[in-house]
């Protein structure tokens, strides 16, 4: 493994924090990305055309491709990741999850009573069905012959996954940076880099602080938006105000008697507009909250060894990566797809480096390399399940 010039990490200082080793003289390894969107529209045109030659058949097989290509052009230290997966383990867990939706929809067919209690089932199944398509996937990656693993306990994932965003659902997402921190803590408790745990302790305040600026960015957006709703408006309806608009909206409404206002014709007209940039401030607002969570949740992560995680990705550049991809998507009819999703996928990887402690090579050739054969048969059948969990 090539050695990098050493760098000075200063230590959190946090008790609650995971505990590090006490040398600070931490080694930056940066995680780097080799690859071209121009190798990968091959890779992805392939793809779709066999998936629609197929009816969807080669889909697994093209998951599979395409995560192997994504991962084995990753590069941490000079070693590739790797996926480990083959299409028809994949087709066949997803043989099975589609057998098992047809069997709960020809149940409460015949019997219709049986349908909340289906549900029930169904909805308490979930952290199993997550948790299994999460090991799976886990256990078929793998970083210089050593492969990952998931082992999730399903009582804390009934909490993670269905009981906190339930309730922060209802709080209209106050409880939004709680869910996430437990979300993160459970996850990385879980996963294991060969036999190695990793540990991860987000500071609330921090994501609440997120979470603030994420609710100014929405409010910014939707001023934004008034402004370009009057625009829209005055497009369409020369004399358009949106003080007459609003006016309109407080008065009675119309009926076979009551015809429409002009205030009311004008909320009609701009109506799509309107509800259009509600919908980008939300998603703008969740995008920057979901950056800045992922830049929390990676930097206060450490496995076994004194080896930490850190990642330092700019939450508007990250906004606007990903827009701008999916305007150049829609523009060119799907064909720039490929190119976005290289250029996201490079910035999120070349913005996470590993601080890895004194002696990482032989922390590696201590984690036992686990070996395909029937351990691969035994999880096939699990990614059937994170098909259903995502339903």
């Amino acid at each position: 493994m090539p050695q990098l010039p050493a760098q000075e990490v200063p230590d959190s200082g946090d008790a609650s924090g995971p505990r590090f080793s006490r040398d600070n003289t931490l080694q930056a390894l940066p995680l780097q990305f080799v690859g071209a969107a121009r190798d990968y529209f091959g890779v992805w045109l392939v793809n779709v055309l066999l998936t629609l030659c197929t009816l969807g058949i080669w889909s697994a097989w093209a998951k599979v491709r395409t995560r192997r290509w994504f991962y084995g052009h990753t590069r941490l230290a000079g070693a590739g990741f790797d996926y480990h997966a083959t299409g028809g383990q994949i087709l066949k867990g997803r043989l099975l999850a589609i057998a098992l939706l047809v069997g709960i929809s020809v149940i409460t067919a015949l019997w219709p009573r049986a349908e909340r209690a289906l549900t029930l089932l169904f909805l308490a199944g979930m952290p199993w069905a997550i948790n299994a398509g999460l090991r799976f996937n886990a256990c078929m990656t793998s970083w210089s012959n050593v492969r990952f693993d998931f082992q999730g306990r399903y009582g804390r994932a009934l909490l993670v996954f269905v009981l906190i965003p339930l309730a922060s659902v209802f709080t209209l997402g106050l409880l939004a940076p709680l869910a996430t921190q437990r979300l993160a803590r459970y996850a990385a408790s879980s996963y294991r880099f060969g036999a190695a745990a990793f540990s991860c302790a987000p500071r609330l305040g921090t994501l609440y602080a997120a979470l603030l600026r994420s609710m100014v960015l929405l409010l910014a957006v939707c001023l934004l938006g008034l402004l370009i709703t009057q625009l829209a408006g005055t497009a369409m309806i020369p004399e358009f105000s949106l003080a007459e608009m609003l006016r309109g909206l407080s008065g009675p409404l119309p009926n076979r008697h009551r015809p429409l206002t002009p205030g009311l014709r004008m909320f009609l007209a701009v109506l799509p507009v309107m509800l259009a940039m509600l919908y980008a401030a939300v998603i703008v607002a969740a995008m920057y909250y979901s950056a800045c969570a992922h830049n929390e949740t990676l930097s206060r992560c450490a496995l076994a060894g004194g080896h930490r995680l850190h990642s330092d990705m700019a939450p508007l550049r990250y906004i606007w990566i990903t827009l701008s991809g999916l305007a150049a998507s829609l523009v060119s009819a799907g064909l720039a797809y490929p190119w976005a999703r290289v250029r996201r996928y490079r910035y999120v990887a070349q913005c996470i480096t590993v601080l890895a402690a004194p002696g990482l090579d032989e922390f590696i050739s201590q984690q036992p390399a686990r070996r395909p054969g029937a351990f691969g048969a035994e999880l096939s059948q699990l990614e059937g399940f994170a098909v259903v969990s995502s339903l």
